[in-house]
């Protein structure tokens, strides 16, 4: 009787203690570690910010590479996005409510490219809208079949993706500067001067990236994936500032959806 009741009472305690291990590493506290104080955040944060921090404060301790395990401090996008809730679904609900706005730009920029380069260069501007089309199309699909879901499909989405991206931006910039027929105006200029910071702090950040991909992989180090993971976000982030930049590109201009099509003026 005595030993059964022990029993019992130690397998109570067993149970406890799986309990706050597991509330540990829900809230992201290690095991002999004081956890980390709070900061109040900021009200003007993007919410793809704020489901990265959600998914650190909560996953933190045990990031690892799921082929070669070793320590890490910071997660890559899709693994920080597509695995969990309700990061998923509001990532995936943001890039579905933008997908047809960002059509559309593609169209506006094709008929501005129209109004102020050479007229015998406009083929190149239909290539950089296309190259426009399939980044916005690669995004949503490697946002829609996670690495999780389809490794491989997702593998290629996003360097299709990165591929894409990379020559419309440079294409984008040759256009803007080289094959204007008429100057721009000081808005026009400055979106173009913010244009190529963006792209040479992408480049970078793109080089770097694979090169701590490529790294990681051969040598397997301790934190050299979120090395890695980092430069993805500011390749990420600059790409998105780059689109940004349409802000400048259009001021003053009009775009209507109607039943007559779409009109830019």
């Amino acid at each position: 009787m005595i030993k059964s009741r022990r029993m019992r009472q130690a397998g109570h305690v067993a149970q406890m203690g799986e309990k706050r291990n597991a509330y540990r590493i829900l809230v992201g506290k290690p095991e002999g570690r004081r956890p980390l104080p709070h900061s109040k955040p900021s009200i003007n944060q993007l919410k793809k910010v704020l489901n990265d921090l959600n998914h650190l404060a909560a996953y933190t301790p045990s990031i690892k590479n799921k082929y070669m395990p070793v320590p890490n401090f910071l997660p890559s996008i899709s693994a920080a996005i597509g695995g969990f809730s309700p990061q998923r679904h509001v990532w995936r609900i943001a890039i579905a409510i933008h997908a047809g706005p960002r059509l559309l730009v593609a169209k506006m920029y094709y008929t501005y490219y129209q109004g102020v380069l050479y007229h015998w260069i406009h083929f190149m501007a239909m290539i950089a809208c296309w190259l426009n089309v399939v980044e916005n199309m690669a995004l949503i699909g490697l946002t829609f079949i996670s690495s999780a879901d389809n490794h491989v499909v997702h593998e290629k989405l996003f360097v299709t993706f990165m591929v894409t991206s990379e020559l419309y931006m440079m294409l984008t910039c040759y256009l803007l500067r080289s094959m204007r027929r008429s100057p721009p105006d000081n808005v026009e200029a400055r979106s173009l001067r913010i244009k190529y910071q963006l792209l040479a702090v992408n480049l970078t950040s793109f080089a770097m990236a694979i090169y701590f991909f490529i790294r990681h992989n051969s040598y397997c180090e301790p934190g050299v994936y979120s090395i890695f993971a980092l430069c993805e976000y500011v390749v990420v982030l600059t790409n998105m500032a780059f689109h940004m930049t349409a802000f400048w590109d259009f001021h003053g201009r009009e775009l209507l959806v109607g039943p007559r099509g779409v009109q830019f003026s």
